[in-house]
This record gives structure tokens, sequence and C-alpha cells, in this order.
């Protein structure tokens, strides 16, 4: 008997069928239940290959296994005149059948069933063909939430480009402040900085980070007065909500007071409800001295470089602003972040490192009990 006569007659042929049909209706059905569960996208890709894999194992115990009254033997201890493989080969025929039913039952219900939409929309798209005047047909845009907003990098309008530090931290400042707005969704520093000195337009910008508004700026420091302008503009009509300039001596006081009026004018263009406690963290100013602020944000600047010089420069501009105002709660954690880095970016050893966090984010939290970013660093 040749080899391919004796494939057919220990079923091998049979179990692969089955197996291979099997394993296309498990395959299905992950993909529906996967949707259902927001499975993560590798799991019907692991299915998959453990199920290509699987094949090989599956023929091998077909061709030396087979099943008789007794249970599964090995091919080679069963008697041919014995033997209930032509049996065996009819129940997988009929397995086959079954299994194959299912996959048509499947094919006709996703056929029938879930490409319904897209035959109606055929017509349409064939008569815009025929028709080139016709106008498309509008795109289906997924709903923008009305109280969203993007804060745009400001303009340092200063004549003195060092003041750039000072420019980046009101700004950051003011992020931070609308994102303590719960009821107000506020795109990332991360997100938006991107878009520093763009071309692109407002509704552009707003399509790209799916927010309704947009908020444009600049700060120009000049002596002891600053000037802050902002605008905050419908990016759907890429018209004016609202815009102010604020023009004020220069003091840590009045740079809080214009943030916090900021933030409070934006919840109001926005509807946007305020608890009591978010009302009294907006008007929480963390510090009144100028020179620490100034060294505070300096740190600020330093701190992203990721590297052991620039490390180094923040440590000191942070040890410098609470050494101006020992109750700045924010400097402290600035000092706290930047040995954090420094121990993988810099020289500093993990003891000193630890030494230095705990007692800058035990600073920071005696001040405020409620400051988030001294949680922030302590995790």
């Amino acid at each position: 008997m040749n080899f391919f006569a004796e494939l057919k007659r220990r079923n091998v042929f049979k179990v692969g069928v089955a197996y291979v049909v099997a394993a296309w209706i498990l395959l299905q059905m992950i993909d529906v239940v996967g949707g259902i569960l927001a499975l993560p996208v590798w799991v019907p890709q692991f299915m998959l290959l453990l199920l290509a894999v699987g094949l090989v194992p599956a023929l091998i115990f077909a061709w030396a296994f087979e099943m008789t009254p007794e249970g599964v033997k090995r091919e080679k201890d069963v008697d041919r005149s014995q033997s209930i493989a032509p049996q065996t080969g009819k129940k997988l025929n009929n397995a086959i059948l079954m299994l194959m039913a299912l996959a048509i039952v499947y094919l006709l219900f996703d056929k029938f069933s879930g490409d319904r939409p897209e035959a109606v929309s055929t017509p349409a798209v064939a008569s815009n063909q025929d028709n080139p005047e016709a106008a498309p047909a509008p795109d289906i845009q997924p709903a923008v939430n009305r109280q969203s907003i993007a804060v745009l990098p400001f303009d340092n309008r200063s004549r003195n480009v060092d003041d750039e530090y000072f420019t980046e931290g009101i700004h950051d400042d003011l992020l931070t402040s609308l994102a303590r707005i719960n009821s107000l969704k506020v795109i990332s520093r991360t997100s938006v900085s991107q878009y520093k000195d763009t071309e692109k337009t407002i509704p552009q910008i707003a399509a790209e980070l799916g927010v309704a508004t947009v908020m444009e700026g600049a700060v120009q420091r000049s002596g002891n007065t600053v000037r802050i302008n902002v605008q905050l503009i419908d990016a759907n009509t890429d018209e004016h909500l609202w815009a102010e300039i604020f023009d004020r001596e220069m003091t840590a006081e009045n740079l809080f007071a214009i943030q916090s009026e900021i933030s409070q004018k934006i919840a109001n263009a926005l509807e946007a409800t305020l608890s009591p406690e978010e009302t009294q963290r907006l008007n929480d100013f963390p510090t009144q001295s100028m020179e620490a602020y100034n060294a505070y944000l300096r740190g600020r600047q330093l701190l992203p470089q990721r590297n052991a010089r620039g490390l180094e420069q923040a440590l000191e501009a942070f040890g410098e602003a609470v050494k101006l105002d020992p109750d700045f709660a924010l400097a402290w954690v600035g000092i706290a972040d930047s040995a954090i880095l420094l121990r993988t970016h810099g020289s500093i050893d993990t003891e000193k490192q630890i030494q230095i966090t705990e007692n800058a984010v035990g600073r920071a939290l005696d001040i405020d009990p409620n400051l988030g970013e001294a949680y922030a660093s302590k995790g």
C-alpha cells in the first residue's frame, strides 16, 4: 500500500480538512467577540498563529493513533482486521459537513446583514460618478465636545529672547489651571506644542486635535509691566468668542490673578460649571515672590532638556526659588523632579536622589496636602 493510500486510510486528510474549517469558524467567533469585548489587536493574531502551529500536531496524531471501541490506541498496535477507520472516516465526513454548513450560514449572515449599509450607498456613488456636478455625499464627523479647548503655545513679544522661558511658563500654568476644571476637556501641552509657529488655520488645528475651541495668546514683558493678550476662537466658525488684553504691574500676585481670571472667563464662555473647590484652586496663589516665580519658571524650562547640565541647572533654579520663598510648594516639587531625572540622566546616586526627593515632596505636601503634582512625584 503506497503512502498516499495509507494517509487516506488513516483519515489524515479528513482530520486536516475538519481542523481547518473548525479553526476558521473559531477565528470568526473571536473576531465578533473581540469587537464586543474590545480585546487587544494581538489576541486574534495570537490565536491564528496558535491554530496554524496546532495543525501539524493534529495531522501527526491522526497518522500515529486510531480511535477504537476501547479508546485511542497507537496505530501499529491495532489489528487491521479490527480497525474501525472507515467508520471514523464517515463520522469525520459528517463533522466536516456540519462545520461547512455553519461556515456557509455565517457567510450568508455576514453578507446580508453586516454589509447592508454599503449596498444602500453604492447607487449614490455610481450616480455621482455618472454626474460629476452632483454634490458629494457629506462626511459624517464624530461629535466634538463643546467644552473642549486647545491652548496653543503663546508668542513671546518681548524684545529679550531670553524671556521665552517666562512666556512658556505662563502658558504651562494656564494649561494647568484650566485642567483643574473637571467639566473642560483640555488638550495636553505635548499635543499643542507641535503647533508653535505653525501656519495651519484654526479650523485645521481644531480638527486634528478634536476640539471645539482654540485659544491663542501672547506675552510681553517691558520693565516693570507685563501685557498678556488672549483670544478664544470658535473652531467651527473661526470667530472670536472672547478676547481681552491684560496690562498689569509685574508682580506674582497680578500674574496669578490674570491666569485665574482667564480660566474663569473661558469656563463661562464654554458654559462649564465650576465647583466651589475648583474655584478655590483657581484663586490659590502658589507664591507672592516674583523673583521666586522667575526662578521656578527657569527651572521648568530646563527640565525637558534631559541632560546632566540642564538638570543640574534646573535643580539650582528650583533651589533658588525655595530659598526666596520656602513656602513655594511647586518649587519643592521641581526639586524632587530634578533629582529623579538626574539619577537617570546625570551623576547623582540613588541614595542621594531618594533623600532629596523624599525631603522635597514632604515639604511640598506639608505646605499643600492636596497638591497633585507632589503626589505624582512621590509615586
